[in-house]
């Protein structure tokens, strides 16, 4: 009965102790009052809440994302290893408003523009292709040279510059 009853407490202790991992978005109606829900704002203003313990800190983003950044990989932890797909070569452009997004494969290159509603530290891209019309991404990281995004749980890692020209230098 003792094995038991150590068993039973080292399974519910397990089962207290897991992390909590929900998006939280704090929202505000057309009425002006603040809303919590799980799913992103439909309209008016939205901040992302990030309610995840023993996170990692952050550093503070004062500046808006601007000019061209090559997407290098993503990873699941923002320290983590960052897997690089080669495939495919994504540049994202960032001004206060739009993202555009050249993304290559081979001889191919596709072109996806997105409005986007721009403050230091975060952006909402508004487009029906993520699924309620609109991703709010986390700035995790932004330097002169390198960029850390995050969204959907993972973590996007960009260096400074067009990747075309990027993929041209390293093969020269």
């Amino acid at each position: 009965m003792t094995k038991i009853l150590r068993l039973w407490l080292i399974l519910s202790s397990v089962c207290i102790l897991q992390p909590a991992v929900a998006d939280v978005y704090k929202c505000t109606d057309e009425a002006g009052e603040v809303v919590f829900q799980g799913e992103p704002c439909r309209q008016g203003e939205e901040v992302k809440l990030d309610i995840r313990f023993a996170e990692q800190t952050e550093q503070a983003v004062d500046n808006l994302i601007t000019g061209s950044w090559c997407e290098i990989g993503t990873s699941s932890v923002l320290g983590g290893t960052v897997e690089q797909d080669n495939a495919l070569r994504k540049t994202w452009i960032f001004s206060e408003r739009q993202m555009v997004q050249h993304v290559s494969q081979d001889q191919r290159m596709d072109t996806f523009k997105y409005p986007i509603r721009q403050e230091p530290g975060s952006f909402v891209v508004d487009h029906p292709a993520y699924g309620s019309g609109q991703v709010s991404w986390q700035v995790k990281k932004l330097t002169d040279d390198q960029l850390v995004i995050a969204a959907y749980g993972g973590f996007t890692h960009l260096s400074v510059g067009n990747c075309e020209m990027a993929m041209a230098s390293a093969k020269n």
